[in-house]
């Protein structure tokens, strides 16, 4: 008879290295651990990398936010609303509200948050993940994902809804496991990551997260091991968290050079970053001139954007990045109006920003990056 097989993969977002070996989790379970190098970027840049195997210049995702004819814009009409203040338009509630109506009006179909980019700004802007990535045909870059993979494989499968929240996807795995009916499973997981952008990496708050998390793992093992012969659990993460010590007002500095928006340069002022293009020449020295002086950040050079593989020809996510320094925050940004106390996004060289690798099984080759982690679920639908 058949040996019968479980292959549980589990995404939990923001599992950072330093904090798996801070909190000293799940030891038992996953005997072999080890840090896995993130990219520069955020979920947006690294999840499609895990779904693929495929580096963010090949795959073509990056950022949330790029730069648009205002004539070709989806938020043109987003012009009406420009009189609105920028704290009373970024009110999380009224986004969200916002942001649901939008995506449906616009029949997107991937995550879709309009996060605190102020009104005024929107109609030069585009939104790039209007398509579920998680989806065939979801890619930019055209890569089919792991899922189209084990589709072809015949074998049983699952995948979480990331709509829903971590309860459901629990609970809808567990209940496949208890019926037998599954064979690969990828379990999306955001409840850390929530977290600790709430509470800080090293918070009371985070380390019952984190042991809480511990104990859903061990009670999947368990439950796993009564219906199949053999338990293959895999843990990884797309990056890691650090503690925001220091707001930065650049943005503000930048707003007020004698320069005007969508008319001079277009920039979108990230969590940790902000990319700038420019339509003169008199944008490109003054901003450069004030960035250089600033003391939070550095411009990312042309070199390093392509060793973290995260260059593209078309300049389509920027033609200058800066990038804050680990611990500092924009405040306000394009993506949070007030401070955040955990945060990610910085250096993928900084220890705060690793991901993480943990299972009870080794790899050959082994996962020493996001990109590694595909070909480990590609082997599992051949298994």
């Amino acid at each position: 008879m058949k040996k019968k097989t479980l292959h549980l993969f589990i995404f939990a977002d923001a599992l950072g290295w330093e904090l798996v070996q801070h909190y000293g989790i799940l030891k038992k379970v996953t005997p072999h651990q080890k840090k896995c190098e993130t990219l520069f970027g955020y979920s947006a840049t690294c999840d499609p990398t895990i779904l693929t195997g495929a580096s963010p210049r090949e795959h073509g995702h990056f950022s949330f936010f790029v730069k648009c004819d205002p004539q070709q814009s989806p938020f043109k009409l987003m012009s009406f609303f420009k009189w609105i203040p920028d704290r009373i338009g970024g009110y999380h509630k009224i986004r969200n509200r916002l942001s649901r109506y939008f995506a449906r009006s616009k029949g997107y179909t991937g995550y879709f948050q309009l996060y605190s980019v102020p009104f005024r700004f929107l109609p030069w802007l585009d939104y790039t993940e209007k398509k579920d990535i998680y989806e065939p045909g979801g890619i930019i870059g055209g890569q089919a994902t792991i899922f189209e993979t084990w589709k072809q494989s015949g074998k049983q499968w699952n995948r979480s809804n990331w709509r829903n929240g971590d309860a459901a996807n629990y609970a809808e795995v567990e209940a496949l496991i208890r019926k037998g009916e599954v064979e690969l499973a990828y379990l999306f997981t955001a409840g850390l990551d929530a977290t600790m952008h709430r509470y800080g990496p090293w918070a009371p708050q985070t380390k019952a997260a984190f042991l809480e998390f511990e104990q859903k793992v061990e009670s999947l093992q368990a439950l796993a091991e009564q219906h199949y012969d053999d338990v293959r659990i895999a843990i990884f993460s797309d990056h890691g968290m650090t503690e925001v010590t220091r707001n930065s007002d650049l943005r503000r500095r930048c707003e007020a050079l004698p320069l005007k928006y969508g008319v001079d340069y277009v920039a979108v002022w990230d969590s940790t970053m902000v990319r700038f293009w420019f339509s003169t020449e008199a944008a490109r020295k003054q901003i450069t001139e004030l960035l250089n002086a600033a003391s939070e950040g550095s411009i990312v050079s042309e070199a390093q954007l392509s060793e973290w593989r995260c260059d593209f020809p078309d300049q389509r996510y920027g033609e200058l990045f800066y990038l804050l320094k680990p611990g500092v925050l924009f405040v306000p940004s394009f993506l949070n109006m007030s401070h955040v106390p955990g945060m990610h996004g910085y250096s993928p060289d900084d220890k705060d920003s690793a991901a993480s690798w943990l299972a009870n099984f080794e790899t050959n080759p082994p996962v020493n990056r996001l990109e590694d982690i595909y070909a480990v679920m590609q082997a599992a639908a051949l298994d």
